[in-house]
């Protein structure tokens, strides 16, 4: 059976590996860099209803986050943590696009945001 714990841990486990600051959920204190990973919408998506099969697409938004002080060097540091981030996901996640750059404030900072949709199959058996 699916643990959704589970699955998005290891998630966060892989981008980890790969020297990155990950939170599988999202946390009030936010240092940046980082990468924070939450469900997306829809969130659980049947591929079959009933049967024997039981296999669903679990979807996720990810969001890298990184310090707004300087403009030019806060989107080369956001753009070199979207690109590592293509070849840190673990084989079967599937990846979107990112979004546009936004300056967002999170706790009392402003920071440099940007997300993107991902998307694994699963069993729930």
């Amino acid at each position: 059976m699916a643990n959704l714990v589970t699955q998005r841990n290891e998630i966060a486990a892989s981008l980890a590996a790969a020297g990155r600051v990950v939170m599988s959920y999202p946390k009030e204190n936010i240092t940046p860099p980082a990468l924070v990973l939450v469900p997306g919408s829809p969130y659980l998506e049947p591929q079959v209803i009933g049967g024997a099969n039981k296999r669903v697409n679990m979807r996720f938004d990810l969001t890298a986050i990184v310090n707004a002080a300087d403009n030019q060097a806060a989107l080369a540091n956001l753009e070199a943590l979207m690109l590592s981030t293509f070849t840190a996901l673990p084989a079967g996640v599937t990846i979107g696009s990112w979004s546009q750059p936004t300056v967002t404030q999170v706790g009392n900072a402003d920071m440099l945001i940007s997300q993107v949709s991902i998307e694994l199959a699963t069993t729930t058996e």
